[in-house]
């Protein structure tokens, strides 16, 4: 077995620390974590960060090469981060509870830019009612790119139609709206005096609404090597941690410099508390499901049993696997990936997800499963019994949109 990062207690405990540096630099991508560190020595003259020498070194002795290297330099603004430097103007979120929420709702964003986190929950980790939730969540309509946040197509065209650039008036503006809303239809529509302006307007939404940040080329960066053999070998990716030290810790009186020094000390121990923490996280997350990295597939696993087993809360786990990935043999997953619910003892949802997306993907686009269909085949295929709702919940969790949103969608299409 791979030796673990450790810290211990007593240093813990002398930490003290501080949620606006800890939480932030553990839900930090590894890619972005020099930038991070970077951003904070600006404004503290006694931390000094610097690439890790084993930045270029490393990528020979893991086989990576020199092109992918380059690549790396051209790396561009994600959608997270365009994002993350919005929700901090405080034009639209200027209370901190405004932020603390549209901040977790970031977190439920995913790739194509619609919402699919669930709203209660948010507002019970944020201590705030869950129409306050929404109502931040309905600010994303303001934000660019435009249509992010949205929880479907309908709802996504609706906000860029909002946030449309052109000069539009208002006879326009209706109609265009009543085709959004009816798009599956959108041919009963084709006599109106206003058709083709609608269907230029239509036209030029993005669909999805973060498809400019949707880039199959992009290199997705591991926090982890993970080699099964006879033993389980779990590396870290050192040279994307950059090396950071304390600069010139000379004693003084000066409280403000103290509490500089101070922080920068802490940064130094939380950047090890960081990889103690992924480190033990992506250790249980391969014990449990060891039968996946042999070939096989996914158990039953949640959060709650990291937590538990950590002594974090379900929330800090859940900012902790963000934007985090591991390499093996079968590939690079993200670690949000590995947590799959009991749907029937050793039956996890992943199963029934993957099942659900294999039959959307080949469906007669004419006629798209409902999901009484898609429930009828799962309990032929798997001898057992579910209802519908939690089809729709997994469907809704594989960003897939209803049989009668997918039929609009393939109608845009062809438009």
């Amino acid at each position: 077995m791979a030796q673990s990062f450790s810290i211990s207690t007593a240093q813990k405990q002398n930490l003290n620390l501080s949620l606006k540096l800890w939480l932030p630099m553990l839900q930090t991508s590894i890619q972005d974590l020099e930038s991070y560190l970077t951003n904070l020595s600006y404004e503290n003259p006694f931390l000094e960060v610097k690439k890790s020498k084993d930045f270029f070194t490393n990528f020979t002795s893991n086989g990576i090469s020199g092109e992918f290297v380059e690549s790396l330099a051209l790396y561009a603004t994600s959608l997270n981060d365009k994002l993350s430097d919005q929700i901090e103007d405080e034009t639209l979120f200027p209370t901190p509870n405004s932020k603390k929420v549209a901040l977790e709702i970031l977190c439920d964003i995913n790739e194509n830019g619609y919402f699919d986190g669930d709203i209660e929950k948010i507002a019970q980790t944020c201590n705030v009612y869950k129409e306050y939730v929404e109502s931040i969540r309905q600010r994303f309509s303001r934000l660019e790119p435009s249509g992010v946040g949205a929880l479907d197509l309908e709802e996504s065209f609706l906000f860029q139609l909002d946030a449309f650039d052109r000069k539009i008036d208002d006879e326009l503006y209706n109609f265009t709206k009543k085709i959004i809303k009816d798009i599956s239809h959108i041919d009963k529509y084709a006599s109106h005096h206003r058709f083709n302006d609608a269907k230029d307007i239509i036209k030029y939404f993005n669909n999805p609404p973060a498809i400019e940040y949707i880039n199959d080329n992009v290199q997705v960066i591991p926090d982890f090597f993970i080699e099964i053999g006879e033993d389980i070998d779990i590396k870290i990716n050192n040279a994307y941690y950059p090396d950071i030290k304390v600069k010139n810790p000379f004693n003084t009186k000066n409280e403000n410099i103290k509490e500089k020094l101070k922080e920068a000390k802490d940064l130094v121990n939380l950047l090890n508390l960081r990889k103690s923490t992924l480190y033990k996280i992506v250790l249980i997350i391969v014990e449990k499901q060891i039968s996946f990295f042999v070939g096989g597939e996914l158990r039953p696993f949640s959060m709650q049993e990291i937590a538990s087993e950590l002594g974090f809360a379900e929330s800090t786990i859940s900012r902790a696997v963000a934007n985090k990935y591991v390499e093996c043999n079968l590939g690079i997953f993200p670690l949000k990936y590995f947590f799959s619910n009991a749907v029937d003892k050793d039956l996890s949802s992943s199963q029934i997800k993957s099942y659900i997306k294999s039959l959307v993907e080949y469906e007669d686009k004419e006629i798209p499963l409902t999901d009484e269909s898609i429930l009828e085949f799962i309990e032929t295929k798997f001898s057992l019994k579910m209802v519908r709702r939690t089809i729709t919940k997994y469907r809704k969790m594989l960003d897939i949109p209803s049989s009668k949103e997918r039929k609009k969608l393939y109608k845009v299409e062809n438009l």
